[in-house]
């Protein structure tokens, strides 16, 4: 009966999964609707920065920046108001009409906004502050922008020099409607918090604040600007744990004897390992190929809606089979662990990696990247697969060769995508050979 009593639970333990990964697979829908939408949003104002920059060497005139603030506000309901302060100095306003008090305003004066400003500034980034009460009426968020015009074409952004900054006032209502976020969505109770809060549960930036005592769902907003929100899911009804399920599994285990009870404990135990296996690369632990394209075909799936697409990184282990000629297969095989988990150390908790043949690994990023957040990812993962590995008192100099490709950006099928990334990945191989032999000629050459 105690056995019986056990699986009973087990049943109530798995339909309450069951609920929350449905639930989960909702607020995953929303959590990239929303983000979506501030992407969008933060893409409107560095617009406004390159507008900007194309007149940077001129006087200021307001009236050169009403047309296209005009339009991107027409274009985004969101948008309460778009500033320009060149100089931290506010000198441009629309609308102007319920604003026009604020025309002047020395931002460096201000307490209340210039830790902001000044944080964008330092960090040459997007800063989103709120969201704030306004006197307007309503609550809104402040994406403060700062502005550093190139002097010459290609010029890096740690050189060059500060114009003054963009602010955007968007309406937090107005967001969350675009998005289409709810206080209640396909029967989830919805609420945001704001993760740096002492006690976020107790003070919701959006929907009811009835979480703190609940078994709820949770899933963190990716969102640009620094902000560190959370996306809150608990059913109206709450988990339902009753079901026909259970009361076959009580009846139907008080009547069998435990022999078969524990058949069938080792049936299930099995099974959960066969398909841990069928999934999961056996000396590394990582994703395996069957996996990966899984995960990729739900990012496909997820991109027709969210319009959000993602990167996939191809790393390939230079002069492999040398290691394990020189050192032993067991040494290759720690080697290969090794790169697994130095990979692991790379990504977020919501990346992949997987290993796709014997020494190829392939990481897999959900959301597209900028130019140079590409560039830096990629630089990291190629010095951390590329450290000197030690092992039993061999030391190896481990090379690697690493391409990428983007979803939708440079193919729309996951077939096309690998082909694309493993091309790059043997195109840089090519290269790292070029470069070796080209190297080699030059020591071997006599001093002139």
């Amino acid at each position: 009966m105690a056995v019986t009593l056990h699986v009973g639970q087990l049943v109530r333990s798995e339909l309450v999964s069951q609920q929350k990964r449905s639930a989960t697979a909702g607020l995953s829908e929303v959590r990239a609707r929303l983000e979506g939408e501030f992407s969008r949003t933060v893409a409107h104002g560095l617009g406004i920065r390159a507008y900007v920059a194309q007149f940077h060497d001129r006087p200021f005139e307001a009236a050169v920046y009403l047309e296209i603030a005009s339009e991107l506000i027409e274009e985004n309901s969101a948008i309460r108001s778009i500033g320009l302060a060149p100089g931290n100095i506010l000198q441009a306003v629309y609308p102007l009409k319920p604003n026009q008090a604020a025309i002047g305003l020395d931002y460096s004066q201000n307490k209340a906004q210039w830790p902001a400003i000044k944080k964008a500034m330092d960090s040459r980034e997007v800063v989103i502050v709120g969201p704030l009460e306004l006197v307007q009426g309503g609550s809104a968020l402040l994406i403060r922008i700062p502005v550093f015009p190139a002097t010459v074409p290609g010029e890096p952004m740690e050189t060059r020099s500060y114009w003054g900054v963009a602010t955007l006032v968007l309406d937090e209502a107005e967001t969350m409607a675009a998005a289409g976020v709810k206080e209640v969505v396909d029967g989830i109770r919805v609420a945001i918090v704001d993760k740096n809060l002492a006690s976020p549960v107790e003070g919701p930036l959006f929907g009811s604040a009835a979480f703190q005592d609940k078994d709820y769902i949770s899933l963190p907003l990716h969102l640009p600007g620094g902000l560190q929100w959370e996306l809150l899911g608990y059913p109206d009804a709450g988990w339902s744990s009753a079901a026909k399920e259970v009361w076959s599994a009580n009846v139907v285990g008080g009547a069998i004897s435990l022999i078969f009870v524990a058949m069938a404990f080792l049936l299930v135990s099995e099974v959960y390992k066969v398909r841990a296996m069928a999934l999961h690369d056996p000396l590394t632990g990582l994703a395996n190929r069957r996996l990966l394209e899984d995960r990729m075909r739900q990012l496909v799936a997820m991109a027709e809606r969210s319009r959000a697409g993602f990167e996939i990184f191809y790393v390939d282990l230079d002069a492999f089979k040398p290691i394990n000629d020189d050192y032993g297969h067991s040494v290759g095989d720690q080697l290969l662990i090794e790169i697994g988990d130095r990979l692991q150390t790379q990504v977020r908790q919501m990346d992949t990696v997987a290993r796709v043949g014997g020494d190829e690994f392939i990481v897999l990023t959900p959301g597209n990247m900028r130019t140079e957040q590409k560039d830096s990812f990629l630089a990291r993962i190629h010095q951390s697969a590329t450290q000197v590995f030690e092992y039993a008192g061999a030391h190896i100099d481990v090379k690697a060769s690493i391409g990428s490709a983007s979803f939708p950006g440079d193919a729309v099928t996951i077939d096309d995508l690998l082909r694309l990334a493993d091309g790059r990945m043997y195109a840089d191989k090519a290269r790292s050979k070029q470069k070796s032999r080209k190297f080699q000629g030059a020591e071997a050459s006599p001093a002139g």
